[in-house]
């Protein structure tokens, strides 16, 4: 069965969004540099879902999703990257990174 990975519709936003909010802030100087960190960041967690280490998602995230990859696509950010698993089917719930204070315990 081939792998297959999907975001849900709050994740989608999401990354659609943050194109504008690394725009705004700064953190690229172009727009397209900003989309095309947001489009490395997608492949490569759908890369790597099924191939990195699974965590138990703790306590705290536990009602977002089961498991949590770690994912990077520069050296100074990591994404926290939350999903449920059935099969090989991958529904990533929740993304977070190493820059939000709720992510400084994962």
């Amino acid at each position: 069965m081939e792998k297959v990975v999907l975001y849900s519709k709050e994740i989608e936003f999401y990354l659609n969004d943050l194109i504008d909010i690394l725009y705004h802030k700064e953190y690229f100087s172009y727009s397209e540099n900003t989309e095309n960190y947001v489009f490395d960041l997608k492949e490569e967690i759908e890369n790597r879902i099924s191939t990195n280490v699974h965590y138990s998602s703790p306590t705290q995230f536990s009602n977002l999703a089961k498991n949590y990859i770690v994912v990077s696509v520069s050296k100074r950010t990591s994404w926290y990257v939350f999903f449920d698993k059935k099969d090989n089917r991958y529904l990533v719930t929740y993304i977070t990174n190493n820059h939000v204070e709720e992510a400084k315990n994962l």
